[in-house]
């Protein structure tokens, strides 16, 4: 089994009981004390839990998803503009990846009047919305996340590895300079850190909803991230935080 699924199922138990014991761990995958050790300081690491004499306890975080059908419609104004906005930095025949998300599908939205894209998403959703251009459109293999039209999952993140990205656009859950970008759903977290890595230009696309809070799954530090794209109702004091971060912030 791959670290990363380890990872997951081990949350999963976590979420459920609240706690765990390291030898239940061992128990659990068949693993070494050791290995056991390192994927509780992993996990301590990304700030998902907190190791305890003998196990880990899960950090409570703001762990609920919206549903996708509120999330489409909050925020709405504010999200066409940013994706408005984002077209703006994407030229004629770059290489974009679009993923998962409703103010980056907004984004695509925006591009149908660009020339010779070429669009790599593990968005059903996107793809959907793009199907009548000329773009070429490629849409990554992998678990289909059910309500979401998502792709994530380890076959994902093997397939990330076949891309070199001229630009990524990409959401976030929760934002801050402490924690970095933060999303609900490990597997797609896991998915778009690869995303990342992957990519020349990484540009974040976020309501102003989403600054100040952490929730369940960490993706990147906030270095990670090129540019953010947000709407005019960031705070002033938010904003001043983040350019005595030096990070680049543009108003849609």
């Amino acid at each position: 089994m791959l670290p990363q699924e380890r990872y997951k199922k081990l949350m999963d138990y976590l979420n459920e009981h609240g706690i765990i014991k390291i030898d239940k761990l061992m128990e659990m995958f068949g693993i070494s004390i050791e290995t056991a050790r390192r994927d509780l300081s992993y996990l301590e690491k990304e700030g998902l839990i907190k190791k305890i004499y003998g196990g880990a306890t899960i950090i409570e975080q703001e762990a609920k998803e919206p549903a996708n059908a509120e999330r489409l419609s909050k925020n709405i104004d504010e999200k066409t503009a940013i994706g408005q906005k984002c077209a703006d930095f994407i030229n004629d025949g770059d290489s974009v990846f679009l993923e998962v998300g409703t103010t980056v599908l907004q984004v695509a939205k925006a591009l149908k009047n660009k020339k010779n894209l070429t669009v790599i998403t593990n968005s059903i959703p996107i793809v959907n919305e793009l199907m009548d251009t000329d773009f070429n459109i490629y849409i990554s293999g992998g678990k289909i996340r059910h309500g979401e039209g998502s792709i994530s999952g380890t076959l994902s993140m093997f397939e990330m590895e076949n891309f070199h990205i001229g630009k990524a656009i990409i959401g976030a859950g929760g934002i801050t300079l402490d924690y970095g970008l933060s999303d609900f759903d490990i597997e797609e977290s896991l998915v778009r850190r690869k995303i990342i890595e992957q990519s020349r230009e990484v540009i974040l696309t976020a309501d102003s909803s989403k600054f100040g809070r952490n929730v369940l799954a960490h993706i990147a530090p906030i270095s990670a991230v090129d540019l953010i794209i947000t709407d005019r109702k960031l705070s002033r004091e938010t904003l001043a935080e983040f350019e005595d971060a030096e990070v680049s912030i543009v108003f849609a």
